[in-house]
């Protein structure tokens, strides 16, 4: 029987376990068990309003917890559906359904995947070699502006810059508009937490943090429609699938859903990286021995052994079997990315943190088949460029107090973490 201390419906789980609950999603897969019945909780049920919008969330269904590698990576839309249910773990009404369906991770696969093409080529190996100066320069610019200091709030000042900059670029934001974007965007992540007037964020007015995107992305693809540019937004707003424009919804939703995933796996991978170099002085003298050498490698070791997004949902479409479990019409699937990460048939010696691991690559953390992420490739170039910063410039850097973890069911991200280390001179 569960205890509600091994619920992962539970919103304040992350934070004490510092992560994802790595012992739990283990002790499940070696007894037998990798396909786990996780009732809601009961005790604690509650129901999240999404920043403070009209778009409600509420967790009253249990579901299955997927902890095998094999498991997670099945590519079968029809089977286990992102659409039907939408993508997120929260049993949804209908406003609050049209609201995740509309957005690219829980379109309907054909229109899914017509609408991606709208917007990949920023994402190209070319468009992204010719990005990188500009990203190599802002990098740098971050980490001028704390290096003389010897200490800072790591995340606000320095992770969560540079992929909002790379995101306002991608999508053909106004300069002006940064400060307002980066805002909403790390209000947006908070999705549990910011539940109360004044508790976390700093908005300019009563209307929610989702609302205001939404206001916003309705103005800049009207700007998009009258001047289109060769951004990801304008390709969005221009752009059609099956001869017919993307509807106001669709669009907004795209700048939402970008808006959180375009700083949200970098911001935290960067505070995590620093967080693990500092418990694991070995690897860090390791990677600061050749740092070029290890330092993409190193990327994807942390990504897979923290990993800043931890779950997805799909919805099972008809009556089947996953390992020994009999699963059936409209049962919830959680894919348990933290523990896929960690299967041992897929990664030797899992629970060790090693830079050095040949396969690290393999790891989930940026999803999987038709849903991996859009930006990845980005994102490690961001983390690469803004890293060697800060391991050439301020080697020394390491939290000066515990960090402070996100109140979530599916970010392990931390959202304070002070840092100290010999300013340059």
């Amino acid at each position: 029987m569960n205890s509600l201390q091994d619920n992962l419906g539970l919103p304040g789980l992350i934070p004490a376990e510092k992560g994802p609950p790595f012992d739990l999603l283990r002790r499940w897969r070696e007894s037998g068990d990798s396909v786990h019945w996780n009732p809601a909780p009961a005790a604690e049920n509650y129901i999240v309003q999404l920043n403070r919008s009209s778009i409600w969330g509420e967790l009253q269904q249990g579901f299955w917890v997927l902890t095998r590698y094999k498991d997670v990576v099945s590519r079968n839309q029809k089977l286990f559906s992102s659409h039907v249910g939408g993508p997120v773990i929260w049993d949804l009404e209908r406003e609050a359904l049209a609201f995740q369906q509309a957005g690219l991770m829980g379109m309907a696969p054909e229109q899914h995947m017509k609408a991606k093409r709208l917007v990949t080529p920023p994402f190209s190996p070319k468009a992204i070699t010719e990005f990188e100066p500009e990203i190599g320069r802002v990098a740098k610019e971050i980490v001028d502006s704390i290096a003389r200091r010897g200490e800072c709030e790591f995340v606000f000042d320095v992770a969560s810059r540079l992929p909002v900059y790379t995101f306002c670029t991608l999508m053909g934001i106004p300069d002006t508009d940064r400060e307002k974007i980066f805002r909403l965007g790390n209000a947006m992540a908070d999705v549990e937490n910011a539940l109360t007037e004044g508790e976390r964020l700093t908005a300019e007015s009563d209307v929610a943090p989702l609302d205001e995107l939404f206001a916003y992305a309705a103005w800049l693809a009207e700007q998009k429609r009258i001047m289109p540019d060769n951004s990801m937004m304008s390709a969005y707003v221009n752009g059609d699938v099956d001869g017919e424009r993307l509807t106001d919804a669709q669009i907004g939703m795209f700048f939402v859903t970008m808006s959180i995933a375009g700083h949200e796996t970098t911001r935290s991978t960067a505070a995590h990286f620093i967080r693990l170099m500092s418990e694991h002085p070995d690897q860090y003298a390791l990677l600061r021995s050749d740092l070029e050498t290890y330092l993409p490698n190193a990327i994807d070791e942390v990504l897979r052994f923290s990993p800043p997004v931890i779950q997805f949902r799909r919805t099972v479409t008809l009556d089947t079997v996953i390992g020994d479990r009999e699963v059936k019409e409209g049962d919830k699937l959680y894919l348990s990315y933290a523990a896929a990460n960690r299967d041992p048939e897929i990664f030797d010696d899992p629970d060790r943190f090693d830079i050095t691991r040949t396969n690290a690559a393999r790891h989930l953390s940026f999803g999987i088949g038709p849903h991996i992420c859009l930006g990845a490739r980005v994102a490690k170039l961001q983390l690469q460029l803004l890293l060697g910063q800060i391991v050439r410039r301020v080697p020394d850097i390491a939290p000066s107090t515990k960090p402070t973890f996100l109140n979530s069911i599916w970010f392990s991200a931390i959202v304070d973490m002070p840092v100290q280390f010999t300013a340059e001179g």
